[in-house]
């Protein structure tokens, strides 16, 4: 290329770009400015092709209100008694007649009635009294024309002075006026007022629904009421103006007219007042809330009184409200210039309080009638006023956005500059245009090559919803799309996005790490640290989601699983091998679980499953291979064999329960299949065992309120004294529990489900002191009761609270101290010598006594006895039963029987059954017997009511047997 082509080139590329420069730059100031201009000239200096005309005012005789019964002639000859003003008030109907001079000057002339509240009217010549026309707000006849706001009497030449009679209706109290016009004149004024009124309201209509679109568009509802409220100032111009009987170029229904103005004037009161709300609802000042309560209330009663009330009584009270609420949005908007920081804010207060003037001119025009300025001020100022409102408000809320936006592409920038973070630019058919090398690394890309979108690595989103949370401070979470990346590539991000010019201005965070962190304490605090498997707090989580999953119809069964010998292996070696156990067999189960079935660890070695989705009989298999998995075959640690026998309890999930009662119901299954040999115990809906256990749930909830315990009492069994049966009437007390249906639960169960569940020692509680309040009301009935035994549990014996609890009592009652022995069980007894060998010194020294129940019971070794200074032995009943047919419980007995009389205790036999017990346990020398055999539980009152132990014996055997004792005593 030589230097001139370069040189050439170079001259056409800068004259391009300065006719670009010019032409922006003419389209951009040139042309607006000269439309003003040219504007301004022709409003000052061209001729108008509407040229403003005036009328010449006529005076008016008007009849008083109430003589609207005259003929014309008679209301003639009445009206001209009257006295002549230019602009009297009259009211509804009227008589008036008006003196029109004459003009032969004017050429052809018309009369016109500007009164836009007149609704009828008929016209007679004053001279002859011939009909000139008649006129109403639909249709004219004869010399009358419909006129801008009233009507106009078309008169011809008037070469002499006349009158003219006219008989009218309003629609309420006016102002009348008469004008004399040239008719030529009068036809361009009323097109001028034809024009201004058509272009008041097609301005306003038009700016409102450009406002509307733009409240549609951007989701700002305050527009939607600035809009209605536009409309509203159209209306009340309307009314000022008197052409409100028209909507849209419509003639409104005449007998309508009166309540559309009601309504017209209240409506518009609550817009206003809404709007104001909208604009100052920030402010929480007392006195400001109260003022706005105050005007809504007044706004109310205005709108019930449009309703409600005829125009003569709604008048003053529209006058009365209005002007109040026009005092206390002055003072809003003073306030509020004072106070403003926004410029949008200054904006939407100025030009609303230009728009109160207009509302306020309109309404002093209604007042005073005064229409010589309507035509020049209210229809160019009301619509230039509008304009300016809207243009400023909409200007400066773009504005606005505009700063928004670049503020926050600022920010965005800044902060991309000081982090390692990417950033992106993407299309609206979400390509990325741009991105960082940041942005490339972490998704492993390169815009070099091939084409790049959005949905190649994550899900589509909502752009308008994610820029309004961004711009909100509020951090949104996306993963990448696990095709979309490798396992060394980040993986969650969190997005911050802008909106701008149709792009979506962005970037992305690498919080892979701190997810991950997150998830991982997340696991450590819903998981077991050794098994890996749910915990508690993980279970009741699980739980709580299948009650929901429940409530919609899906089925669930919960299993709890005992691991047995678990214990006995982490004492023998360690916690270790215990530990290597328990891990062991959570990968057992899981082997055998579906990802809709869940495991988790409640206790050492306690497990609950949850089966999701699964109904009682599913679920019981499940159970079933789980059960097989873990007894079938043996489990290896360290070299060592280990052989589970374990257990499971299921119950059929049902509405109502909660976690807690869910676990407590498949734990007693358990036991239950523990206490039975079974493998597996199943709960179904409704089954007894679940009822029972419902029941025990509802005894404890009220026993750990505080409430009396319903279906709880107590019976008494004798204990025969085999030296003197007769002069002795001691027994033992027992605990016995009926259901909500009045029917017997086992007690055993309940102290079962007591001990596991804590409520024990309350039980044990009742029972101690309802005895001894018992035994205190009823002393002098028992004077053969020497001794009254009491059943302690272990679990009560070991609770420091509880022993606190009991001598408290047992100190209230310290006279009956000597008629109560404490029964302890002969395991508890051996768990802790020390404790038990300190309560029963301190219950002994209160003058109570004790005995050690169920003796021989599985610990044999009696050199523990001489460390436990006890009173009784009470030999454990499966010996006695079975001792006829077994020489080897013989022998046990009568070797427990001679080791209690030599260390001075008393021996208590148990469940005696026969007669042949009887007799054999005389001939070894047992102190006490209690059984079937004597006699069976009895009442309180059965027992106040025996005067010997005869009364309560009805076996003639044994009656015979206990007379032979007594002879021999």
């Amino acid at each position: 290329m030589t230097a001139s082509n370069a040189l050439r080139q170079t001259f056409f590329q800068k004259l391009t770009a300065s006719v670009d420069r010019l032409v922006y730059y003419f389209s951009l100031y040139a042309v607006p400015v000269s439309i003003v201009l040219f504007s301004i000239l022709a409003v000052y200096a061209f001729t108008s092709h509407y040229p403003p005309a005036q009328g010449r005012p006529l005076s008016i005789r008007v009849l008083p209100q109430g003589e609207a019964q005259y003929s014309p002639s008679v209301a003639l000859a009445a009206v001209r008694t009257q006295a002549a003003t230019f602009a009297p008030k009259v009211s509804t109907p009227s008589w008036f007649l008006v003196d029109i001079p004459a003009a032969p000057q004017l050429g052809t002339i018309a009369l016109d009635i500007p009164s836009h509240f007149m609704q009828t009217l008929d016209c007679w010549k004053a001279d002859s009294l011939s009909v000139m026309g008649s006129a109403n707000r639909t249709q004219t006849n004869g010399a009358l024309q419909a006129n801008k706001m009233g009507f106009a009497v078309l008169l011809d030449q008037l070469p002499s002075p006349t009158a003219l009679l006219c008989y009218a209706t309003f629609a309420g109290s006016s102002t009348l006026t008469a004008e004399l016009w040239r008719t030529s004149d009068l036809r361009a004024a009323s097109s001028r007022f034809d024009r201004g009124t058509g272009l008041l309201e097609g301005g306003l209509l038009t700016i409102a629904l450009f406002i509307l679109i733009i409240a549609i568009t951007n989701r700002e509802w305050v527009y939607l009421l600035l809009a209605t409220w536009l409309v509203g100032n159209l209306r009340l111009g309307a009314f000022a103006l008197g052409w409100d009987g028209l909507w849209l170029g419509q003639n409104i229904p005449l007998e309508w007219m009166q309540f559309i103005r009601q309504i017209t004037i209240a409506a518009y009161y609550l817009l206003t007042y809404t709007l104001l709300t909208q604009l100052f609802r920030t402010s929480n000042r007392p006195y400001v809330v109260a003022l706005l309560r105050l005007v809504q209330w007044a706004g109310l009663v205005l709108l019930a009184g449009a309703v409600l009330l005829p125009y003569s009584s709604f008048q003053p009270l529209m006058w009365g409200i209005c002007g109040f609420g026009i005092t206390a949005a002055i003072f809003l908007l003073s306030r509020a210039v004072y106070r403003t920081r926004s410029r949008v804010w200054l904006w939407h207060v100025v030009t609303l309080s230009m728009s109160l003037c207009v509302m306020l001119s309109a309404a002093l025009l209604i007042i005073f009638g005064r229409t010589e300025f309507i035509d020049t001020f209210n229809s160019i100022i009301a619509l230039l006023l509008s304009n300016i409102m809207v243009a400023l408000a909409v200007a400066e809320r773009m504005r606005e956005d505009r700063r928004e936006t670049i503020r926050a592409r600022t920010e965005l920038v800044s902060n991309y500059a000081i982090t390692p973070i990417g950033t992106f630019t993407l299309g609206a058919d979400g390509k990325f245009l741009r991105a960082n090398p940041v942005l490339e690394q972490l998704l492993g890309f390169s815009l070099s090559g091939a084409e790049v979108h959005w949905t190649d690595y994550f899900e589509e989103q909502d752009w308008d919803i994610l820029a309004e949370k961004t711009s909100s401070g509020k951090e949104v979470e996306i993963q990448i799309l696990p095709e979309a990346t490798e396992s060394q590539l980040p993986k969650h991000f969190i997005v911050r996005i802008a909106l701008a010019a149709g792009l979506v201005e962005g970037s992305l965070q690498d919080i892979t790490t701190r997810t991950e962190t997150i998830n991982q304490l997340q696991l450590l605090a819903d998981n077991d640290p050794l098994t890996n498997v749910l915990n508690r707090r993980g279970i009741e989580k699980a739980l709580d989601a299948s009650l929901k999953r429940l409530a919609l119809g899906e089925p669930c069964a919960l299993a709890y699983v005992n691991l047995d010998p678990y214990k006995r292996i982490n004492s023998l070696f360690g916690h270790m091998s215990g530990d290597e156990v328990l891990q062991q067999v959570c990968q057992r189960i899981k082997a055998t679980l579906s990802d809709r079935e869940y495991v988790g660890r409640i206790g050492g070695d306690e497990f609950i499953i949850l089966f999701s989705d699964s109904i009682i009989g599913k679920a019981r298999e499940a159970a079933a291979r789980v059960i097989h998995g873990l007894n079938s075959t043996a489990l290896y640690v360290g070299g060592r064999a280990f052989q589970l026998k374990s257990a499971m309890g299921i119950i059929e999930v049902t509405d109502g329960m909660d976690p807690s009662e869910m676990i407590s119901a498949a734990g007693r299954a358990c036991r239950d299949a523990r206490k039975s040999h079974k493998d597996i115990v199943v709960y179904e809906q409704n089954s007894h065992e679940l009822q029972e256990h419902t029941e025990e749930l509802r005894l404890f909830d009220e026993l750990e309120g505080g409430d009396s315990p319903k279906g709880l009492y107590l019976e008494m069994q004798p204990i025969m004294s085999m030296r003197n049966p007769l002069q002795t009437l001691n027994f033992e007390i027992l605990l016995r529990v009926r259901n909500s249906t009045g029917v017997l639960v086992p007690t055993g169960k309940i102290i079962a489900a007591a001990e596991e569940s804590g409520t024990i020692t309350i039980i044990d509680k009742w029972v101690f002191s309802a005895t001894l309040e018992w035994l205190a009301k009823h002393e002098h009935r028992l004077t053969k009761t020497e001794v009254v035994n009491v059943n302690l549990s272990g679990v009560s014996l070991n609770d420091d609270k509880f022993i606190d609890a009991f001598f408290a009592i047992l100190e209230r009652y310290e006279h009956l101290a000597n008629r109560l022995c404490v029964e302890i069980t002969e395991g508890v007894a051996l768990q802790d010598l020390n404790r038990t060998r300190s309560f029963m010194k301190r219950l002994q020294k209160m003058g109570a006594f004790v005995a050690l129940d169920d003796f021989g019971a599985g610990y044999t070794s009696f050199s523990y006895l001489k460390e436990l200074p006890a009173d009784m032995i009470k030999i454990d009943g499966a010996l006695i039963k079975d001792m006829m047919a077994n020489e080897t419980n013989t022998a046990i007995i009568r070797t427990i029987v001679e080791l209690a009389r030599n260390l001075g205790m008393k021996s208590i036999a148990e469940w005696a059954e026969d007669c042949a017990t009887l007799q054999a346990l005389q001939e070894m020398g047992i102190d006490y017997v209690q059984g079937f055999v004597i006699s069976k539980a009895k009442s309180p009152t059965d027992i106040l009511n025996a005067n010997t132990l005869a009364d309560l014996i009805d076996d003639e055997e044994v009656l015979q047997f206990i007379r032979n004792i007594q002879v021999n005593v």
